[in-house]
């Protein structure tokens, strides 16, 4: 299914969404939102909405700023700074255990995309191929918190790990130039730029070894979805109609981030890193529930594994119930047929990790 500026209330249409374009004269509404990160390929859809219209067309003006983590979106966006953010589901919920009073209205991506990664000439395909090498981490960071987690859902020995702790800017270097033997990182952090480079790349997600959470998500004040329940409506089906576009259309979602973000344009590594974002996103954003209920829903049995693992491994007390912390009644109005959902899986299966035993 391709949606252009030529046929944007005909793709609506497919999608199974009425919305119509702004009457002549009506004035839009001003929105301002905060990725969680630089604006790396695994968030064009979001430029994709902005590029093709898909809150225009329902009255919204989306201002897009860069973010620097989901801690800072959960201040940014408590505070009322940003209207919406994007923002790691699990620091969303830790953040609630601050009072900072916010809910997630939309899922983006249904799988955690923490993990170990490393250089496939090492070798590093299983958990127990990590005993005797040196890993490095972030102290801090959500991969190095979730490692206890690892080690025991996985039943390697720790104490065979050589841990060392570096910044994040010297992550990738220190394993390209091989004085690591591996990095705890994010999928979409890491996979784009190495592959860009034609270098192969070993990803072993802790999802896959017992610790499924769910990860990036819209998020916004619960006093905004309890009070204006139509703005949320409205910039979740924007932004799910982006998000739909880029698993059918990833190449031209590429282009259009590369169009969107200048400061990308003209270096060859950028562009190829842009596409290998969008399929990895791709990759970590096809779930069963998404299918059988539409973008954006969130399965409430996830949500309660999400929240149990931020209490283990984030010291998180006094949160409130999963379902208290989330709201699916925005979710679901944008959907893929069935045989567009097989196109999507077709396109991202090379990008889907696999388990190794």
């Amino acid at each position: 299914m391709s949606i252009d500026r030529r046929t944007l209330l005909a793709g609506a249409a497919a999608f199974g969404v009425g919305a119509t374009a702004p009457a002549i004269g009506q004035s839009m509404q001003d929105i301002k939102f905060t990725l969680t990160w630089i604006p790396l390929g695994g968030f064009a859809h979001i430029f994709v909405s902005k590029k093709l219209g898909f809150w225009e067309r329902r009255g919204l003006n989306v201002s897009i700023d860069r973010g620097f983590g989901s801690n800072e979106v959960c201040k940014t966006v408590g505070l009322g700074q940003y209207n919406f953010g994007m923002i790691d589901m699990a620091v969303m919920m830790n953040c609630r255990a601050k009072q900072l009073d916010l809910s997630a209205i939309g899922i983006i991506s249904p799988h955690s995309p923490v993990g170990i990664f490393s250089l496939a000439k090492t070798g590093i395909r299983t958990p127990k191929d990590l005993e005797g090498k040196k890993i490095s981490f972030s102290s801090g960071s959500g991969d190095y918190l979730l490692w206890p987690a690892f080690v025991k859902s996985s039943g390697i020995d720790d104490t065979k790990v050589e841990k060392v702790f570096t910044e994040p800017a010297s992550h990738l270097k220190l394993l390209l130039e091989g004085k690591v033997d591996g990095i705890g990182n994010y999928y979409a952090s890491v996979a784009p730029t190495v592959w860009a480079q034609g270098v192969e790349l070993n990803v072993m997600l802790y999802e896959s070894y017992g610790l499924p959470m769910y990860s990036l998500a819209f998020t916004t004040l619960t006093k905004t979805v309890a009070e204006n329940p139509d703005l949320c409506s409205r910039f979740v089906d924007g932004a799910m109609e982006g998000l739909a576009y880029t698993f059918l259309h990833p190449e031209e979602s590429a282009k259009i981030h590369l169009d969107m973000v200048k400061e990308y344009q003209g270096v060859p590594s950028n562009i190829e890193a842009i596409k290998f974002g969008v399929l990895v996103n791709n990759a970590m954003g096809i779930a069963p529930e998404l299918q059988s209920h539409g973008l954006g829903y969130m399965d409430t049995g996830m949500v309660d594994k999400t929240r149990q693992t931020v209490i283990d491994y984030l010291g998180a007390t006094n949160l409130p119930a999963g379902e208290r912390m989330i709201s699916n009644q925005f979710a679901g109005r944008i959907k893929l047929t069935d045989a567009e959902w097989q196109q999507a899986r077709q396109i991202a299966a090379p990008y889907i990790p696999k388990k190794s035993n």
